[in-house]
């Protein structure tokens, strides 16, 4: 019997005594998914090393993407819902979306009125989608306008928060870009959703782990829910302006688990994925 060494404690507000829930292998190495007992915060231990993460995108990850008409044919419905929200908070203004992939999400944002730009971490992506796009996108993540106090109106990081070294941390940087009262369009899933707790409790039944997809470690070191999203955002100096859900979708099983996972099929449908989808999106402003 392997013994499962002492979780770390919660980075988020240092409790010594969080709980494993499950447990992944990549690359031969094991990664776990720990919940703090004392702030509700999910998070991936050991914690994946800046190299590991960086090396999480590099290669051929996004290569689906870059090929004309492919980014919008995955994205091009999610970023234009995000966009069309994003304008009912403000119209134009400088912006940034750190992560952006291809740059499908600033492309859509520059056509709307904004000064758009991007950051992403793999190259090839980040190239390409800077000629395909017209737009600007750099090689890196935050770092890359650390030095850039109070200049963006907008900051926009859309399933690239919970990948992140500490996010706290991160959204920090961010507040230090962004102009006074500047806003942050941040969308993740949620770990303790619907879909979420069936897949969950599905594959501790079948015994088969694999079948809780929405538990995403390593490649999320954190994963969130809406209660310690918000004790986030709070700690970071945001409020909360905007929050609602949405349903990406669900994962297809071979076999038995399949059907087990049918009744998920039914978060598809708008009034249910905008009650209960898996997806949180969160529009955030800047205290003064």
């Amino acid at each position: 019997m392997t013994l499962i060494p002492a979780p770390a404690p919660c980075p988020m507000c240092g409790e010594f005594n969080p709980v494993y829930l499950a447990s992944r292998t990549v690359s031969t190495k094991e990664f776990h998914l720990v919940h703090c007992t004392q702030c509700g915060q999910h998070y991936c231990d050991p914690a994946p090393t800046s190299e590991e993460i960086r090396g999480f995108y590099q290669g051929d990850y996004h290569g689906e993407l870059r090929q004309t008409g492919d980014t919008e044919r995955v994205f091009g419905l999610k970023f234009s819902r995000y966009r069309d929200w994003v304008v009912t908070f403000l119209r134009s203004g400088r912006s940034i979306d750190v992560g952006t992939a291809t740059g499908l999400f600033p492309s859509l944002l520059k056509a709307a009125g904004f000064d758009a730009e991007g950051t992403e971490y793999n190259r090839a992506s980040a190239e390409w989608g800077a000629s395909h796009y017209g737009i600007r996108i750099r090689v890196g993540g935050l770092e890359q306008i650390a030095s850039e106090l109070n200049t963006y109106d907008l900051i926009t990081m859309t399933d690239v928060l919970e990948h992140t070294e500490h996010p706290l941390h991160a959204l920090q940087a961010a507040s230090a870009s962004l102009k006074p009262s500047g806003y942050m369009l941040i969308t993740f899933p949620d770990i303790s959703s619907i879909e979420s707790r069936y897949q969950r409790n599905l594959s501790r039944l079948t015994r088969r782990d694999w079948i809780w997809s929405c538990c995403h470690i390593p490649l999320h070191v954190w994963e969130f829910t809406p209660a310690t999203a918000r004790a986030m955002f709070d700690k970071a100096g945001f409020g909360v302006i905007g929050f609602r859900r949405s349903q990406v979708a669900t994962e297809s099983f071979p076999g038995i688990a399949g059907l087990l996972t049918c009744p998920l099929t039914t978060l598809k449908f708008p009034l249910l994925a905008r009650l209960y989808g898996t997806q949180m999106e969160f529009m955030i402003k800047k205290r003064p």
